[in-house]
């Protein structure tokens, strides 16, 4: 029976080492921004009976036109929309409210000061309080559902059930690589925000 020599059995071992060596930085670099993808799976959608409010976190393309359209269709009473802008007028962001009875219309609500996702769950916070909602769905963006709830669960009060509306980016040219970008820092941002929370 052949035997293989010893320097054929040192150079494959050599090669498996390499191959370790590089294998182990890439799982480190790429693991730890999908693991939040693959925990987001167990998130709720939409609830099947209208929620007290939407939150729409502004920042992202689509969201606000989603978040419009899911609380024109009933799936809630109130309709917030989060880091829009100091001073801007609803109608600046949505035209289509022009038409709308002015019972509808002042139930949209737009909010200027929060600049970033912890601050928009700040911002809720308040209006949960103060309209003591029980439960809420958040519209945002596909990549950053993972970091936007994990924000919110842990500002809003224990009792209020949360339900999301996922907004996914448009198509066309370079699509695929704005996805995978996105989702890869997203990935990072919300371990940051895990160890930001954590002391909170």
């Amino acid at each position: 029976m052949k035997t293989q020599s010893p320097r054929f059995s040192e150079r494959r071992r050599s090669r498996g080492r390499r191959f370790r060596a590089f294998l182990w930085p890439l799982a480190l670099l790429l693991l730890p921004p999908a693991v939040p993808y693959l925990l987001d799976v167990r998130n709720p959608a939409p609830p099947p009976r209208p929620a007290d409010a939407i939150f729409v976190l502004t920042g992202g393309e689509g969201r606000i036109q989603e978040g419009y359209r899911a609380w024109s269709a009933g799936a809630a009473r109130e309709l917030y929309i989060l880091g829009a802008g100091r001073n801007v007028p609803v109608s600046s962001i949505l035209p289509a409210v022009v038409s709308l009875p002015a019972e509808m219309l002042s139930r949209i609500h737009v909010e200027g000061w929060s600049e970033n996702t912890l601050e928009n769950a700040f911002s809720a916070k308040s209006s949960v309080g103060e309209g003591k909602y029980s439960s809420a769905i958040l519209v945002t963006s596909d990549y950053h559902v993972p970091r936007a709830l994990l924000a919110f669960r842990k500002v809003l009060p224990p009792g209020v059930s949360l339900h999301v509306i996922r907004v996914r980016g448009e198509g066309g040219a370079g699509a695929t690589w704005r996805w995978v970008r996105r989702h890869y820092i997203e990935g990072w941002k919300y371990w940051g925000y895990r160890l930001l929370l954590r002391w909170e």
